[in-house]
C-alpha cells in the first residue's frame, strides 16, 4: 500500500522487439533511397531506371518518427543505407534528427564514399559515428570497370572521413574472380597502413 492507503501499481515491463528465437532486437537497418551514382555490375542491371521516385520517400520528420518509435521498443543501433545515401540532399538532415533521439547510441552510415570530401565532417557532427564504405579495387581502371566511377572521389572521401574522427571505417571490397583478385594484397596493405577494417564479400550469383 502507498503511504496514502492505495494499493501500489507497478509500472509496465518495458517494450521490447523479440524475434522467434528469443533475441531482442536493437538494430535497425533503414534505406533512405534506393538511388545510386555508381552503376556496380553485380548489383545495378545496365540500362535499369526502376528506381522509386521521391514523393514516395518518407519524409525527415516521418523518419524520425518511425525510428523514435522503434528506439520506444528498444532499438539502440541504426544504420543508414540506399542506394548511395548521400545523394539524397535530405540525409544529413535525416542524421541530424536521428542523432538526437533519446535512446540511440549508435548511428551509422552504408556509403560509396564519392560524396565524404563534402559532407564527412557535417555527418560526424550530426552524430554518425561509423562508417562503411564499398571499394572493390584501388586501380583506377578496374575501378571504373566495376563501377563505372572514378576512384579519386573516394580516396578523398575516406580522407576526409579520418579528418573527421569517423572510428571504425570498415572496407568491403567484393572479390570478383579474374577482374580484381590480383587486388586483394594491395587493399589489405592499403587498409592496414590507414587503420581501415577490411572486410571480403562474394559476389552473389543473382
Amino acid at each position: 500500500m502507498s503511504p496514502g492507503g492505495s494499493p501500489l501499481v507497478s509500472p509496465p515491463p518495458p517494450v521490447s522487439l523479440v524475434d522467434p528465437f528469443g533475441r531482442r532486437i536493437e538494430y535497425l537497418r533503414l534505406s533512405v533511397t534506393d538511388r545510386c551514382d555508381f552503376r556496380c555490375f553485380y548489383c545495378i542491371p545496365k540500362g535499369y531506371k526502376g528506381f522509386v521516385a521521391p514523393p514516395e520517400w518518407l519524409s525527415p520528420s516521418e523518419i524520425e518518427r518511425l525510428v523514435g518509435l522503434f528506439c520506444q521498443l528498444g532499438v539502440r543501433r541504426v544504420r543508414l543505407t540506399g542506394g548511395e545515401p548521400l545523394v539524397r540532399r535530405e540525409t544529413l538532415e535525416i542524421a541530424q534528427r536521428l542523432g538526437r533521439l533519446p535512446g540511440l547510441r549508435d548511428l551509422s552510415l552504408s556509403t560509396n564514399a564519392a560524396h565524404l570530401a563534402r559532407d564527412a565532417l557535417a555527418l560526424r557532427e550530426a552524430g554518425v559515428g561509423r562508417l562503411n564504405v564499398s571499394l572493390d579495387a584501388l586501380d583506377p581502371v578496374i575501378f571504373h570497370q566495376i563501377t563505372g566511377s572514378r576512384l579519386a572521389p573516394v580516396l578523398e572521401g575516406l580522407e576526409a572521413a579520418q579528418a573527421a574522427g569517423f572510428s571504425p571505417i570498415k572496407i568491403n571490397m567484393v572479390v570478383l574472380a579474374g577482374l580484381n583478385d590480383h587486388q586483394v594484397g594491395d587493399m589489405v596493405a592499403f587498409c592496414r597502413d590507414r587503420g581501415f577494417t577490411l572486410r571480403f564479400i562474394e559476389a552473389m550469383p543473382v
